[in-house]
């Protein structure tokens, strides 16, 4: 009789456990944070609900999905970086790689920030949906060969990648060059900073990002800054918004009129919210209708009409030509980039 009360006590206990257990998963994600709660044992690093998942065969880095690996989904950081977690439960702390993206769906909706793969599971001793210490904020170094996107971003192993401090032309930008002839000065600046490093292997510390989303990021191919070989080559401007790092090269590529500066053209910042009052700059003038083409977009810009307005003439082929101008490439400062 007392072995089959303990039975049945036994059976009692397991269906309430059950049951309780239960109503979690009938409700899903709709119910967890009634049953997962933030432990406030994180100190200064971030705690944020985190999950498992093994579904998949590719991940969005366009690796294997390799269920034992130390890896990561999470939205929050760019692919191919390794973020320090701490399971606040058992103070276990690894290294662990984000290589795709995710959570989708009702699990982000929660708030669930990272996935972890099984093996990255196991490693922080996680069994369950629960929080997790992610560590600081301070700068990752993302590194590897960058797709060229324009004039100053980058991808790398899926990381988008704004460079920070400079400001080069929109891909659809027209600016003069030095003999008056419009041209493409978005594409030429993007061109040039992968003929300078697009195959090489990138070195590259980020954090934060800008208003598009983008991680903002200084990089180094070898030891020389991309940044600075940008400016000071004149295909791309100090951004001071971010920092005054790169006024001294633009100064520089200025003074000897390279790259965009042999020419005219308005300032990247001021061509993205152009007005007919927008300024232009440059080693040359630019008569009154050929402003036109500096504020429209390659794809719609208009050739003016013959008559072009003072100190400028149209050619044979009814291009607007523009005067050369001895003191336009002064570095008398152009208007400094929206704070």
């Amino acid at each position: 009789m007392r072995r089959l009360w303990i039975l049945t006590s036994c059976a009692v206990v397991a269906a309430i456990c059950c049951f309780a257990g239960g109503r979690a998963e009938a409700g899903g994600w709709d119910t967890v944070h009634r049953y997962v709660h933030k432990t406030n044992r994180c100190g200064p690093h971030t705690e944020v609900l985190a999950s498992m998942y093994s579904i998949g065969t590719r991940t969005a880095s366009g690796e294997p999905l390799t269920r034992d690996a130390l890896t990561a989904a999470s939205h929050d950081y760019p692919l191919g970086t390794t973020v320090m977690v701490t399971n606040p439960v058992n103070g276990r702390t690894c290294g662990i790689r984000v290589n795709d993206r995710g959570p989708y769906g009702k699990s982000r909706q929660v708030g669930v920030k990272i996935d972890f793969a099984t093996g990255a599971a196991r490693c922080l001793g996680m069994r369950n949906t629960q929080y997790v210490c992610l560590h600081g904020n301070e700068a990752i170094e993302v590194a590897g060969v960058p797709q060229i996107v324009d004039g100053d971003t980058v991808e790398i192993s899926g990381a988008k990648i704004r460079l920070r401090g400079i400001d080069a032309p929109e891909m659809d930008q027209l600016c003069f060059d030095a003999k008056g002839d419009r041209w493409s000065c978005g594409i030429a600046a993007r061109d040039q900073l992968a003929r300078r490093f697009g195959d090489k292997p990138w070195t590259c510390r980020v954090s934060g990002a800008d208003e598009d989303g983008r991680s903002l990021g200084t990089c180094l191919v070898q030891s020389e800054s991309v940044e600075e070989w940008m400016a000071g080559s004149g295909w791309a401007l100090a951004f001071t918004r971010y920092t005054r790092n790169y006024e001294k090269p633009e100064a520089v590529a200025r003074e000897a009129r390279s790259g965009l500066w042999a020419g005219a053209f308005i300032p990247p910042w001021d061509w993205r919210s152009r007005t007919r009052e927008t300024i232009v700059l440059g080693a040359v003038i630019v008569p009154t209708e050929a402003r036109e083409i500096l504020l429209g977009p390659a794809v719609v810009a208009e050739v003016p009409s013959p008559g072009c307005g003072a100190k400028g003439k149209a050619d044979k082929r009814g291009k607007c030509r523009v005067t050369a101008c001895r003191d336009c490439g002064r570095a008398s400062a152009h208007p400094a980039p929206p704070r």
